[in-house]
């Protein structure tokens, strides 16, 4: 296929028995075996199935997208059909062919090289090509599976699709260059309300319901009809067609500090102890991401930062759960208290000062670089620095200005899709001019799935067993903000 009797029989000067005489004499064989073993050859192509139904569902949602046939093969091999410009094959051995289910309806025009007189990679062929339909070079999609031909349709400045990975050939790479992402995305968080779980890394069967992540897509997201929650008084919220507890009807003494104390765990705790004690983390989490008309039907904050402000170490850094037996100082989790405190106006508590020293010290000394023991990846700190320095006190935000040079430094690196979503989040929250991670942007913007949502990755982990949690919904929430930054 490399010779250049194969290149003249693409282009249409050589027949095929002209060919299959000069193979035979190249490769010492009966030219006749030549032509019965393209015709084996034949009996090996595939459809491939989801680029096809790609190509109709694009198809029938853009009315005015164009789809063409570009292909080298011989003009022995068919013949025109003048009225229809649409190609009859004649061949026996190409017969096969004609069997295949392709939505032949959905090609405007097929240019088949034995009748240009020209192939891929010929520049002459493509730019031949873009003349006859029209269009400009930038307003043209090239899907190949060949490297140097989608070189030739790049150097012309047309889109180049390589098919050689699983977005490609599934026609995800070329739904997220056509279609816009952000509608997309939307309808993904749309279509899977109420089941937008949490799962463990590698072990997808494994669903981590827990009120953590959905808290943080209702803030991202604004949307409440997607999410749902188990309260501190037991009452649940959202879909709860995977469960079977019941909510509880105990009285609810509003004053009670206990009724303002949130559980990570929607329902019964997973890959850790039964018995799980309500946490800092989500608890500041709940409080900041409700809209306020919901926080009458919590404990009043002001108590439960004071509760916060008690739960210290040895230390004077406020602890994670509020459980004597779980004694545990985590970066990410301190982050997200001292955002409450300033939040609610309570920056300037004095109990409050060593565990700010504590997150200036890590981030300043990068005591994060390998996350903490409940959250798996650095960006994870570097994007809850970030929430907090755009809530906190001006003097307070003066020693966190450090969170710009650290994501700067993180740029580029290779993550997972979720720990990248945190860190493009964290960048647009501080202010950092988007040309310095536009391809980290361009990065995470190709790995939307053909459903619309992007993968769960991880970014936080549970400390009993270390096993990385990530959440499909929550990635796609950070995608919808970091879009709607752009815009």
């Amino acid at each position: 296929m490399n010779s250049t009797t194969w290149h003249s029989l693409d282009r249409g000067s050589l027949s095929l028995k002209e060919a299959c005489n000069d193979f035979g004499s190249l490769l010492s064989v009966d030219p006749a075996v030549v032509e019965a073993s393209l015709e084996e050859v034949q009996l090996s192509l595939t459809v491939n199935v989801q680029l096809v139904q790609t190509i109709r569902d694009l198809k029938a949602s853009i009315s005015d997208l164009k789809f063409y046939i570009m292909s080298n093969i011989s003009k022995a091999s068919f013949t025109l059909r003048p009225q229809t410009s649409r190609l009859t094959i004649v061949q026996e051995h190409y017969e096969i062919v004609r069997g295949f289910d392709l939505p032949w309806s959905a090609f405007t025009y097929i240019f088949a090289s034995g009748f240009e007189g020209m192939r891929k990679p010929d520049l002459c062929s493509f730019q031949s090509i873009i003349n006859k339909i029209g269009c400009r070079p930038s307003e043209v999609v090239m899907i190949d599976d060949t490297v140097e031909n989608i070189c030739a349709a790049r150097s012309l400045g047309m889109h180049g699709i390589l098919v050689n990975n699983k977005l490609a050939k599934s026609g995800g790479e070329l739904r997220n260059l056509l279609q816009l992402p952000l509608p997309r995305a939307r309808a993904f968080l749309k279509a899977n309300s109420g089941n937008l779980h949490s799962v463990a890394e590698g072990h997808d069967e494994i669903i981590v319901r827990d009120n953590f992540a959905q808290l943080m897509i209702w803030e991202i997201t604004g949307y409440e009809d997607i999410i749902y929650l188990n309260w501190p008084s037991g009452k649940l919220s959202g879909r709860q067609n995977f469960t079977n507890e019941k909510p509880n009807d105990k009285t609810i003494n509003y004053h009670d500090v206990n009724n303002g104390l949130w559980n990570y765990f929607y329902d019964g705790p997973i890959l850790t102890t039964p018995d799980f004690p309500p946490d800092a983390d989500t608890t500041s989490i709940a409080y900041l991401s409700l809209p306020p008309h919901y926080l009458c039907d919590l404990a009043d904050v002001q108590v439960v930062l004071d509760m916060m402000a008690k739960n210290i170490d040895q230390d004077g850094i406020m602890q994670e759960y509020f459980s004597e037996d779980r004694p545990r100082t985590v970066p990410e989790v301190c982050c997200n208290i001292l955002r409450a405190f300033h939040h609610f106006g309570r920056g300037s508590d004095p109990r409050i000062k060593h565990t700010e020293r504590w997150v200036i010290d890590c981030l300043k000394n990068k005591a994060f670089l390998n996350g903490s023991r409940h959250y798996s990846t650095p960006e994870a700190f570097l994007y809850f620095v970030a929430c907090l320095y755009l809530d906190c006190s001006a003097s307070l935000k003066k020693e966190l200005e450090a969170v710009k040079s650290e994501l700067c430094e993180r740029i580029s690196m290779p993550v997972n899709p979720l720990a990248l979503a945190m860190r493009l989040s964290a960048c647009q929250l501080v202010g950092i001019d988007s040309s310095l991670y536009k391809k980290d942007l361009a990065t995470f913007l190709s790995l939307q799935e053909e459903d619309g949502g992007w993968p769960a990755g991880h970014f936080c982990r549970i400390g009993r067993t270390g096993q990385r949690i990530g959440n499909r919904g929550l990635t796609t929430a950070l995608a919808t903000k970091i879009i709607e930054h752009l815009r």
